[in-house]
C-alpha cells in the first residue's frame, strides 16, 4: 500500500512538472458579436502571426483583455486569454522560488479565466487551460499538493480524450507522451500508461496534421524517452527541415517547436545540429 501511494505521488509530480503541451493560440479565432471586441480578437490574433516571443504575448493578451471588458461573457475570449496566460508563463525562467512566484502572475489569471470559461461553456479549451494553468501555478508545491491534483487534471484530459480528440492537433496525445517520457519506468505500468498506445496517439496527430510541428517534436523526445536515439534524432531531423510557413495559421508555434527541437538535439547529442 505505501509503495503504491508513492507511486502515486511520484507520477503525480512528474505529471504536473512536465509542461503542457502549448500552441501560440487557439485552433479556431474567438468570435464575438460586439464589432469593437472583434476587432480587438483580430489584432490579438495578428500579434501572434509570425512568432511566440513574450513581445508579442504581451500585445496579445492587452488585446484580449480590452475585448473580454466589452463581452465579458464569451467563453471563447477566455479561453484563448487563458492560453496566453500559460503561454506568458512558461517562457520566464524557473530557476528559483521569485521566479516561481513571477511565472504564477500569469498562470493564475489563466486559470480564472479557464474556469470562468468552463462554467459558460464545456470545451476542450476550457478544460484543457484549467488542468494546465492549476498545473504550472503548482509546479513549484510539495509533492502532496500535487498528487491531490492529479486527479482533477486526469479527468480535465479524459473529457478532451473522449469528446474533442483533435483538439489543438492531438494535444491529449502529445501530454500523455509528455507524462510517459517523465515518469519512471517502474511507475508507467503502474499509473496505466500504455507506451504503445502513447506512441499510436501522436502518429495519429501527425497524420491529421502533418504540418504541425510541435508533435513531430514530441514523438522525437518519447523515442528518446524509449531508448531510441537515432529514431529520436531522425524525428528531430525531419522537424527542423520542414518549412514552418507551410503551416500559416501555426507559423509561429511551428518556429517555437524548431527551436525546442535544436535545444534537444544539443542536449541529446552534445553537438550542435546538424552533427551526431
Amino acid at each position: 500500500m505505501k509503495m503504491k501511494k508513492l507511486a502515486f505521488g511520484l507520477a503525480a509530480f512528474a505529471l504536473i512538472s512536465c509542461a503542457f503541451a502549448a500552441n501560440a493560440r487557439e485552433q479556431n479565432k474567438p468570435k464575438s458579436k460586439n464589432p469593437e471586441a472583434q476587432n480587438l480578437i483580430d489584432k490579438a490574433w495578428s500579434a501572434l502571426d509570425q512568432d511566440m516571443t513574450l513581445k508579442e504575448i504581451d500585445e496579445s493578451i492587452k488585446y484580449l483583455k480590452q475585448a473580454l471588458e466589452l463581452d465579458p461573457n464569451n467563453d471563447e475570449i477566455l479561453v484563448e486569454l487563458a492560453d496566453e496566460y500559460y503561454q506568458r508563463g512558461n517562457q520566464m525562467p524557473r530557476n528559483s522560488d521569485s521566479d516561481y512566484e513571477a511565472r504564477n502572475k500569469y498562470f493564475e489569471p489563466g486559470h480564472e479565466a479557464a474556469l470562468k470559461a468552463l462554467s459558460i461553456k464545456e470545451t476542450a479549451g476550457a478544460h484543457f487551460w484549467v488542468a494546465g494553468n492549476l498545473s504550472a501555478m503548482n509546479e513549484n508545491s510539495s509533492i502532496i499538493k500535487q498528487a491531490s491534483m492529479f486527479p482533477e487534471i486526469i479527468g480535465h484530459v479524459n473529457w478532451i480524450e473522449e469528446h474533442d480528440r483533435d483538439y489543438k492537433y492531438g494535444a491529449a496525445a502529445r501530454m500523455g507522451s509528455k507524462i510517459a517520457s517523465r515518469v519512471p519506468d517502474i511507475l508507467i505500468g503502474m499509473v496505466g500508461y500504455d507506451t504503445e498506445k502513447i506512441s499510436t496517439g501522436l502518429d495519429e496527430a501527425i497524420a491529421s496534421e502533418p504540418r504541425f510541428i510541435d508533435n513531430y517534436v514530441y514523438k522525437a523526445e518519447f523515442h528518446n524517452r524509449m531508448g531510441k536515439t537515432n529514431e529520436a534524432l531522425d524525428m528531430l531531423d525531419q522537424a527542423l527541415k520542414m518549412d514552418p510557413e507551410a503551416f500559416p495559421e501555426e507559423r509561429a508555434y511551428n518556429r517555437f517547436a524548431q527551436r525546442e527541437a535544436k535545444k534537444f538535439w544539443k542536449e541529446w547529442t552534445g553537438k550542435e545540429y546538424p552533427n551526431r
